[in-house]
């Protein structure tokens, strides 16, 4: 490990030190065993195997060699070698990758960074011959040579108390058609084709679990990789049966060691399996591109309450570190554990990256048809090939390792290097951590299983394997190879920057694009420059220097934040530099914002306010929306944050208003400054849209949706509409409703359920309060759409309705609002009102005037319920013993009478 800690120490340091923290390691050595549905050691203590898979080393699949599509499986790309250098030299090429590929240095960096378990990718030539190669038919010839390959890693497991699970991820004949991964030959007969591979993979495990069994760090056996197979048996018999040999065989000599169960296609397909035939077996899925949402492992967390045994995510990976970051937070919180996939390739999301000759390219373009290349140049390149395998070779990915040991458990952020002022710092060096906490980006994931479309999320694929998207930089002033790029408007990156002393520094951003960018910059929260224009240069790759004066860090340690507020730039670098006493610096306005849902306005100012805020008065600003003055209700220093003040209006603003403020104050100071005046300062408008109602709102619209999914709609129109809802999902919409009233609500939905239930809820006077039920009938398919309603009283304004999903599963491709009557405005004070609606246990009636009246409530059928004289103005009215339906409320004086129909649910 000296290598590692040379070459990167400060942030080898920090990420020892954090992951140790997260590291589950195996205190004493024991065998791991099912108890009930969890993984235990051998102190019965809970386990969670936090893994990691070789990968490439004993099974070559094309995609890693980069010769998918022409040499795919590993028996393709040797015969391609032995084509072009010999059978002499492919062998020679073989021993070298065995050796350099995963060795004891890999297993040794693997248990620093927190892993605590190896699975290792077999593929069964390295141990047995295949069925027609062996000299006596049904016999099995074992090479020993493999074996002691297993041996040596296990010995590395046991040294760094890691657990190592054996996978025959390439059984004998081939387990799927699926020929990359299992090294199928169509042209022979496969597992399921051939008795004889049957009983050599038999065979193969009961060898396997001969030589280990009374091995402690031998985690288990993970009995055959992704079936991919279409059995005409149905029900996955054929595989059950397999299971149930290799399981007999493998009890005979070793009872210790867990047995891990996949499922058939790609493992989770599980149909035929689920009743456990093994004390000490586990069910293994495996999971890629698909949505991590909170619900996303409930079909394999069922398997494991049914069969009362323990699941494990035996495979996943090859996505972003967001997607690594909140599915390893998902399994943990389930107490899943879980094996990444691989670790090293040439991409950037491995732990360990691959540099790729150029000679070898040359030698696969080669055998695409283009070009030609001697055996000796072939042979130099594959084995220059191997030898980048070799852990000091490769490139150490410790965002990725970030992303999988350390983010799942905390939102914090480290430095990904040092940084100090005075110096450059690279836009690409960015602090490590989550999206929205490390820095925030609009594309982050690929979630193609759901979406049917590959998502991209690092553009450039360079360097790191965040949303950001980082490509080659070749300015010629200063670089470090890569620049950030494709910065989408409301993106931020935030840098830990050490300062000596407090001060006020010159920004400077050195940045090339054709057109005009925005930023902002943050310092520990709160804003520290107004918005700058970032001008234009000409090209992507014309570089030039922007400079933004007196931005003030505090002593030690701070959190730089650069918020493109229009991106469309490429950024290289920034300085902070030229540094002065802050007392040099007026006392200013730096920005105004509004909140994004409330009436409220933040004015951001560039230093602490020291003065009595009770002394500062409302009359000191002047609010002008769209060209009127409009009152100011209230201003209010925000609790944590003495450079910024908060002000609230009455009036409901929109995110089309044209927003300026005016301060012509001399009350606020900071010290002895007194803040500047400012006049029509511009308000930077961050109102979210909000539907008007009456009108139609498409379900995808929410700007929060907790738990549901999305998915493609057949009903009339296309597009997208909101699926597998779960009880306590809820998705929320921002409205204005232009006149209060009673409201036909009209849901377009589709269910195969019986009886899904979504209850409509408004919020009201700062909390959400139910509304209406829409018990939703059957429609006869997720697909067969209809328009079902309910009735529901809106007062006037703004407003978030929120769609909570009561009971059931349904889906759901619009909503919309139309206006019946404005007889029930909550907000008017000249007629009568009921609330709330729709009612349980009570009703409160608000009259709106007073002098005596006689009220009563009937049914629809026009059955009297009650009669009563009052002369109070509001009252509550008892209606647990009413039966759920629609009521009318009449009250009538000496002059006049007025209805309003409401409605009881009995919840």
């Amino acid at each position: 490990m000296k290598s590692l800690t040379l070459k990167y120490p400060l942030l080898f340091l920090i990420l020892l030190v954090a992951l140790t923290g997260a590291q589950q390691a195996a205190l004493a050595q024991g065998f791991l065993h099912v108890d009930g549905k969890r993984i235990v050691d051998a102190n019965n203590e809970n386990f969670i195997l936090r893994g990691i898979g070789t990968g490439n080393w004993l099974l070559q699949e094309g995609y890693m060699m980069q010769t998918a599509g022409l040499a795919g499986t590993q028996t393709q790309f040797r015969n391609k070698l032995i084509e072009t250098i010999g059978e002499e030299r492919t062998n020679q090429f073989y021993d070298s990758w065995i050796k350099n590929h995963f060795r004891k240095i890999d297993v040794d960096s693997m248990a620093a960074w927190g892993f605590n378990s190896v699975r290792v990718a077999m593929h069964y030539k390295w141990l047995t011959l295949p069925i027609e190669e062996e000299p006596v038919p049904g016999e099995n010839t074992w090479l020993e040579e493999g074996f002691q390959v297993l041996d040596s890693l296990l010995q590395w497991c046991g040294e760094n108390q890691m657990y190592l699970i054996l996978d025959m991820h390439a059984a004998p004949g081939g387990q799927g058609k699926n020929a990359d991964i299992s090294d199928y030959d169509e042209t022979k007969p496969s597992l399921w084709e051939s008795e004889l591979n049957k009983s050599k993979t038999v065979a193969l495990w009961k060898k396997l679990a001969e030589r280990y069994a009374n091995e402690p760090w031998m985690g288990g056996y993970d009995l055959i990789n992704e079936v991919n197979w279409s059995f005409d048996e149905g029900n996955n018999q054929p595989l059950l049966n397999l299971y149930k040999r290799i399981t007999n065989a493998i009890r005979e000599v070793d009872n210790n060691h867990i047995l891990f169960i996949e499922g058939n296609w790609f493992a989770n397909d599980f149909s035929g399996l689920t009743e456990p035939w093994d004390d000490n077996m586990v069910y293994s899925f495996h999971k890629y591109w698909s949505y991590n949402n909170a619900d996303a492992l409930k079909w394999v967390t069922d398997l494991r309450e049914n069969s009362n045994r323990p699941i494990w995510l035996g495979e996943s990976g090859e996505n972003s570190n967001v997607w690594f970051t909140n599915l390893v937070g998902l399994c943990e919180s389930q107490n899943i554990g879980w094996s990444w996939w691989p670790v090293k390739k040439t991409n950037i999301n491995n732990v360990l990256q691959v540099t790729t000759n150029k000679d070898y390219l040359a030698l696969v373009d080669m055998w695409k048809g283009n070009g030609s290349m001697s055996a000796d140049a072939a042979f130099n390149a594959v084995m220059t090939f191997s030898e980048n395998h070799r852990f000091e070779n490769c490139k150490i990915k410790y965002d990725v390792i970030d992303a999988l040991i350390r983010q799942p458990h905390t939102t914090k952020t480290l430095p990904f290097k040092a940084h100090k002022t005075q110096q450059k710092i690279f836009a690409v060096d960015y602090d490590l951590g989550r999206n929205a906490y490390a820095y925030f980006d609009v594309d982050t994931a690929n979630h193609e299983y759901n979406t049917q479309k590959f998502g991209q999320w690092n553009n450039g694929w360079n360097y790191r394997n965040d949303g950001v998207d980082i490509e080659i930089n070749t300015d010629p002033d200063t670089t470090c190879g890569y620049h950030v790029a494709w910065i989408d408007n409301g993106e931020w990156l935030q840098y830990t920057i050490n300062s000596d002393s407090i001060a006020a520094y010159d920004f400077v951003i050195r940045t090339a694009s054709p057109n005009d960018a925005l930023i902002h910059l943050e310092v520990n929260g709160k804003v520290a420059s107004p918005q700058i224009t970032i001008p234009k240069t000409g090209t992507w790759e014309a570089w030039s220097n922007t400079t933004i004066p007196n931005i003030i860090l505090p002593e030690a340690e701070a959190a730089i934040k650069i918020v493109f507020d229009k991106g469309g730039l490429n950024v290289n670098y920034f300085l902070l530099t030229q540094p002065k006493a802050i007392s040099e610096v007026a006392f200013s306005c730096l920005t105004i914002e509004t909140d994004p849902i409330e009436n409220r306005l933040y004015i951001n100012l560039n230093k602490p306010v020291t003065s009595a805020f009770e002394d500062i008065q409302l009359s000191d600003f002047q609010l002008i929306v769209n060209h009127s003055q409009v009152s100011i209700s209230e201003l209010k220093m925000v609790e944590g944050n003495p450079q910024q003040i908060q002000l609230f209006t009455n009036q409901d603003l929109f995110s089309t208003d044209e927003i300026k403020l005016s301060y012509r104050g001399n009350t606020i100071q900071s010290g002895d400054q007194y803040l500047e005046k400012f006049t029509a300062m511009p308000v930077k408008n961050n109102y979210y849209h909000h539907f008007e109602i009456p009108g139609k709102i498409q379900a995808e619209d929410a700007f929060k949706n907790s738990g549901f999914e999305l998915e493609a709609c057949e009903d009339i129109g296309g597009g997208m509409n909101i699926a597998y809802a779960n009880d306590g999902d809820y998705l929320d919409y921002l409205v204005h409703v232009s006149k209060a009233g009673t409201y036909q609500v009209n849901f377009r939905v589709a269910t195969s359920d019986g009886a899904p239930q979504l209850l409509l809820m408004n919020s009201y006077e700062d909390r959400m309060v139910a509304n209406k039920l829409l018990k939703i009938s059957t429609t006869g398919g997720w697909q067969n759409w209809e328009t079902q309603s309910v009735t529901a009283a809106l007062p006037e304004g703004k407003m978030i309705i929120r769609l909570f999903s009561r009971a059931g599963e349904y889906n759901l491709n619009w909503f919309s609002f139309d206006l019946l009557t404005g007889a029930n405005d909550i907000r008017s004070d000249n007629s009568m009102q009921v609330y709330p609606v729709p009612a349980d246990e009570s009703i409160n009636v608000r009259l709106g005037s007073s002098g005596k009246k006689l009220l009563a409530i009937f049914n629809l059928q026009g059955k009297k319920m009650i009669e009563f004289s009052t002369s109070e103005k509001n009252i509550s009215l008892n209606t647990d013993h009413y039966p759920a339906g629609v009521y009318v409320l009449k009250c009538m004086d000496s002059e006049s009478g007025e209805s309003v129909k409401f409605q009881i649910t009995h919840y």
